[in-house]
């Protein structure tokens, strides 16, 4: 059973009188414990699907269903996303950024006390190994990009959701630090979450079970 899917999905733009076809029927599922990572060049329609899935962006046609519901839907915690602008609060630090996902979820009642706890010692652990135990305490403005997306990888992982959505999520990263993020989210797609990257980073394909190939908003290949 699928826990991310898309089926027939469609989605156009207009720029000026151009008609940009983003999504061109395309069809993808990704099952628990798998993860796909999403590759072509820029402007294939990776970011769209993306979008989709987390329910930023809303199909002309097509089925979109996370974890069985609508996307939108899912408890909170249930889906992590690392998005391409990161989205850090800069009056927070890089700590508080990543913990933002544990202060809020007790308020939708996602998280007891003991899950509180576990998730706390869950953004140490993810702090520590993506080598940001040195500067967590720091603001955005004060650290680097590669350590502002890192920070965004922790706050995507810390409830170890059952589902995670990664645009890029290398960019800012030398090749050692790069690896530390595709390592974390194989380790969540080894726990049983659905993952899917989107990545230019051909490091990350040695971490996916599938990789799944778009240009022009249409799939072109799926090499397993």
């Amino acid at each position: 059973m699928s826990a991310l899917s898309v089926v027939g999905g469609v989605k156009e733009y207009r720029r000026g009188s151009e008609v940009v076809h983003a999504l061109r029927d395309v069809d993808v599922a990704v099952a628990p414990g798998e993860l796909v990572a999403l590759v072509g060049p820029s402007g294939s329609g990776k970011s769209t699907l993306l979008f989709a899935l987390a329910g930023w962006e809303t199909l002309d046609r097509g089925v979109v269903e996370v974890l069985g519901e609508a996307p939108g839907l899912q408890r909170w915690g249930d889906v992590g996303v690392v998005p391409q602008a990161l989205g850090l609060i800069e009056d927070l630090t890089l700590r508080e950024n990543a913990a933002l996902p544990v202060r809020l979820a007790p308020r939708s009642a996602a998280l007891d006390p003991r899950e509180q706890g576990e998730a706390t010692d869950e953004l140490e652990r993810l702090l520590d190994e993506l080598h940001l135990g040195s500067v967590a305490h720091r603001r955005p403005f004060a650290t680097s990009l590669g350590e502002q997306q890192r920070a965004a990888v922790a706050r995507a992982l810390v409830l170890q959701p059952s589902a995670v959505l990664a645009d890029e999520p290398s960019t800012h990263q030398d090749h050692v630090r790069a690896g530390l993020v595709f390592s974390l989210l194989r380790s969540a797609a080894e726990r049983g979450a659905a993952v899917v990257v989107a990545t230019h980073d051909p490091s990350g394909y040695d971490y996916a079970d599938r990789v799944v190939e778009m240009r022009d908003g249409a799939i072109v290949s799926v090499l397993a």
